[in-house]
């Protein structure tokens, strides 16, 4: 039940402290002063008119960015979505390259390459030098792989067998001067890499008696490190660059290290050494981080099979198909046939390498969570949901408990019941932390006591999310991350950053000195492709600063003595695509109510800014709209936020019709770009705007068993607040929800007549039978939706059946004297079809004016560009008919009968 659109406002605020910020700078190309006379309403063509930047890129050195254009509503025979647009920060020139999908660039940023077809749909690898755009075609047979800091192109080619010669096919590795044309070549090749800069090389020989072990200049000669005695082995192999270090297995059996400095391969464990219990055979093998101990899983010894025998497979009796429901099984018949089952698990063990000990610590069902880079491992971890897993259909997330291992005795101690987030391990393995979500502090697992503490209580403020309105657990702010050598986890409370101590020599300390509680402001770390989890003392750490009063953001540094260092701030999202491999440069957007989210360019401080493109100049000749953020006083006598769409020349002496939608909260989304768009389930905010509409979102905060009256006391109260201020008129007022704010539009017309009309969209008006039924999608039964999550009850339906009882507005349907429009269609893959007809006949049994649409076919929204275009058309003729006081449309008036469908849509409207 969630419309995507409107899930993302009632999340943005969330959202906002994890990728995105605000902007303080003079920014060049803005429109001229908008004269709104001149200005159009939006129509269905412009609401198809509108562009998105798509697959937006940046170069290595951060001098080049592509991008693409596209239309918002998908057109598979759009020409500008074909065009690679390559810009050029330094001339602000731009090369476009028509149906080319990617590019690479090589020899630092001055060429790219790029696969073409040609007329006759071969495919030719062209080469083109920046920034002159002078293009080569590539004529040998390898493929194109230059490497960076070498002269050469660097691929591998299959040689097909040789029948005459009995040769059978091989690898090639081809070495192409890039200048020359002159080449060398690695034959029988298999997997390797490139080091020292690239002019190196390290690479599998691929041999009949055993694969070998090679390295040596690009250009040779080769050493060979290692040779094998086992066929195909060794198969890969891992290198630490900056070491010059690596290992690798042979049948997962042998583990070896080797060293390129001083030419040594050692052999570290040979799992022959492991003495298996009577009757047991190895299924899986893990060597850990310090080479210290193996993670194993144990299996009955199943012998060999041979290969010609074939397993007969029972054909089934197909002269009818029985589906058996049984009241205890682990899964409905409805998952079973979604593929949920998984390859067998087995008994986990840990070996000591040194000690030569083995040692059972976790039994098959469990997950095991070993400390990998711990030096001593003395515990493990290991979750165990089995005793919940009948209860995954009434609970939003799968709980489990989390027991301890002492690997020494096998000592089991049980840590905690009911978690629902996995511990993590520090990066040196000596603490594991984890959210206990029913006492909401963080814990921390000693590794070598086996101890449990907490270790957020001290802290003073609550690290869990206070404004959590589910009845399932609320989760944790979270963790931002560690510091280097793995002795301080870094949490987030509702505002600031906390440095934990795990040695617990030091109380907790506030990182960023509670400027973020002081000032009311989220500070949360950005994501981006440089962002990491594990800081070093001197890291300076991209942050969003987060004003929740005025919703304007801040872009900061924040290093690791807790100081604050802004680079950019204002009424803006902000969010990073990408900064350059070297860190230079970096790609992003921004948005707010008037600003489509464009690209821009700048240096990595956000200094020198370039708008690269210019998506929707369109915009300019429309009519828009302003919003603001509105605070009132709801029926619980609680402080309650909203948006207020405005158009951009309202004229407070004027009476507008109001339109008021909403989902869960929208406040966050102050400075969201709406683009105009078809509508796929809710009113399109800025097309009901543009054509003199106001458009009033209120936030909804649900107390848990009442969800319905949680909607009254905020959405009824918000719009009394309007019509008090003079903004709202009795009498042009429309109300609208879909799905989850379907079931609340639905439960309102029940208890007011407030709304003239009300569009209500794939509701649950019967909790009952909502409670009761399965998601088309998923399978799964809602009962989770009910107890735990969305939905807001709290209760199963026969703990609660007056609730569920009062929460359904089928039963209430008596009381509603709102003409509604009700839409819901037949594939509807969460929320079933009947529900939102029930509704319909209710209202066509009790003879109060309705309508039912159904797209037949199309599911919880609609996916057809047709639909959407009809739903469009629609959804504003019923609400300028009762609004607006429009011509009432013809297909309100006469229907459209069976024989009618698709000839003769009756969107004119009738003369009164």
């Amino acid at each position: 039940m969630k419309n995507s659109f409107f899930r993302y406002l009632c999340l943005v605020a969330a959202l906002l402290s994890y990728n995105s910020a605000g902007a303080e700078q003079k920014v060049k190309d803005q429109p001229a002063e908008r004269q709104s006379h001149l200005l159009k309403p939006l129509d269905i063509a412009a609401c198809m008119s509108w562009k998105r930047v798509e697959s937006p890129d940046i170069s290595p050195t951060g001098r080049w960015v592509t991008y693409r254009i596209a239309p918002m509503e998908y057109n598979p025979d759009d020409k500008e979505s074909k065009i690679l647009h390559l810009f050029d920060s330094r001339t602000r020139k731009e090369i476009a390259l028509s149906d080319v999908e990617q590019i690479q660039y090589y020899d630092a940023d001055q060429a790219i390459y790029y696969q073409q077809a040609d007329t006759a749909g071969n495919m030719k690898t062209i080469l083109m030098s920046l920034p002159s755009g002078v293009k080569t075609e590539w004529v040998y047979k390898e493929s194109f792989h230059p490497v960076e800091g070498v002269p050469y192109s660097v691929s591998v080619t299959n040689v097909p067998e040789d029948t005459v010669s009995h040769i059978p096919a091989f690898d090639r590795l081809v070495v192409r001067h890039l200048k020359t044309g002159t080449a060398f070549q690695i034959d029988s090749i298999g997997y390797y890499t490139l080091y020292n800069q690239n002019r190196s090389i390290l690479f599998i020989r691929k041999q009949a008696k055993g694969n070998a072990l090679c390295y040596g200049p690009l250009a040779g000669p080769y050493q060979t490190i290692y040779q094998s005695s086992v066929k195909k082995e060794p198969s890969s192999f891992s290198l630490d660059a900056k070491q010059m270090t690596g290992e690798f297995t042979v049948n997962d059996s042998l583990w070896y290290n080797f060293s390129l400095k001083k030419n040594t391969c050692d052999l570290v464990f040979d799992r022959k050494e492991i003495i298996l219990p009577t009757g047991m055979e190895l299924a899986r093998a893990t060597l850990s981080h310090s080479q210290r101990f193996l993670t194993i899983e144990l299996r009955p010894y199943q012998g060999k099979v041979s290969k010609d025998k074939k397993e007969e497979k029972v054909k089934p009796d197909e002269s009818f198909e029985l589906e058996l429901w049984t009241w205890d099984e682990y899964e409905v018949p409805t998952l079973q046939t979604r593929d949920r089952y998984f390859h067998p698990q087995y008994s986990k063990y840990i070996y000591d390498i040194a000690s030569k000990k083995m040692m059972e610590v976790a039994p098959s069902h469990a997950n095991l969570l070993e400390p990998d880079r711990a030096e001593e491992i003395h515990y493990v971890l290991y979750t165990d949901e089995t005793p919940y897993r009948m209860q995954k259909e009434w609970l939003n997330e799968m709980p489990f408990d989390i027991y301890s291992v002492n690997v020494h005795t096998g000592e089991k101690q049980l840590v905690g019941r009911n978690y629902r987030t996995r511990p993590r391990w520090s990066p040196n393995g000596k603490w594991a932390v984890m959210y206990d979500p029913m006492a909401k502090v963080w814990n921390k697992f000693d590794g070598a006591t086996g101890k449990l503490t907490d270790i957020s209580t001290a802290i003073g403020y609550p690290i869990f999310e206070e404004d959590y309105d589910k009845p399932n657990p609320a989760p944790a702010y979270g963790i931002a991350g560690w510091t280097a050598e793995g002795n301080n986890v870094l949490i987030y409370d509702a505002y600031d950053w906390w440095k934990i101590d795990l040695t617990g020599e030091r109380q907790p300390e506030c990182l960023t000195k509670g400027y973020g509680r002081k000032n009311r402001k989220f500070i949360r770390k950005m994501t981006s492709n440089i962002d990491k989890e594990v800081f070093d003392s001197d890291e300076k750490i991209m942050v969003s600063v987060w004003d929740t009063d005025t919703m304007d953001e801040e872009i900061c540094l924040l290093d690791m003595k807790g100081n604050l260092k802004k680079l950019m701030g204002g009424p803006y999202i902000y969010a990073i695509h990408r900064f350059s491999d070297n860190q230079k440069y970096c790609i992003w957007n921004r948005q707010n109510i008037s600003e489509f989210r464009d690209l821009w360019w700048s240096k990595s401080d956000f200094s020198n800014p370039i708008r690269i493109t210019t998506a929707n100049p369109q915009q300019n000749e429309y009519k828009w709209g302003t919003v603001k953020l509105l605070e009132w006083t709801n029926y619980e006598n609680k402080p309650n936020k909203g948006l207020l769409y405005l158009p951009e020349d309202y004229d407070p002496k004027k009476e507008y019709p109001v339109l008021v939608q909403f989902y869960e909260t929208h406040s966050g989304g102050l400075n969201t770009y709406n683009a105009p768009g078809l509508s796929s389930a809710m009113a399109d905010v800025m097309y009901f705007v543009s054509n003199g509409y106001i458009v009033f979102m209120p936030d909804v905060h649900f107390t848990v068993g009442t969800p319905g009256q949680s909607c009254y006391d905020a959405v009824v109260s918000g719009t009394k607040y309007l019509i008090e201020q003079g903004i709202a008129h009795p009498g042009k007022i429309g109300l609208q929800g879909h799905s989850w704010s379907g079931f609340q539009a639905s439960y309102l017309v029940t208890k007011t007549d407030i709304f003239t009309c009300a569009n209500i969209g794939a509701p649950i008006t019967d909790m009952v039978t909502g409670y009761l039924g399965i998601r088309g999608g998923s399978g799964l039964p809602r009962y989770f939706m009910y107890e735990e999550w969305q939905s807001r009850m709290g209760k199963s339906l026969w703990e609660a059946k007056d609730k569920y009882l009062a929460s359904s507005a089928i039963v209430e349907a008596d009381k509603i004297h709102t003409p509604l429009l009700i839409w819901h269609n037949d594939k509807d893959e969460a929320v079933a079809y009947e529900q939102g007809r029930a509704l319909y006949l209710a209202m066509r049994r009790l003879q109060r004016p309705a309508w039912h649409l159904n797209y037949k076919g199309e599911g919880h929204f609609l996916g057809s560009q047709a639909a959407q275009k009809d739903w469009t058309i629609r959804m504003k003729q019923f609400f300028d008919y009762y609004l607006k006081g429009t011509k009432e449309p013809r297909w309100m008036k006469e229907g459209i009968h069976l024989r009618e469908r698709g000839i003769d849509q009756k969107y004119d409207l009738l003369e009164k």
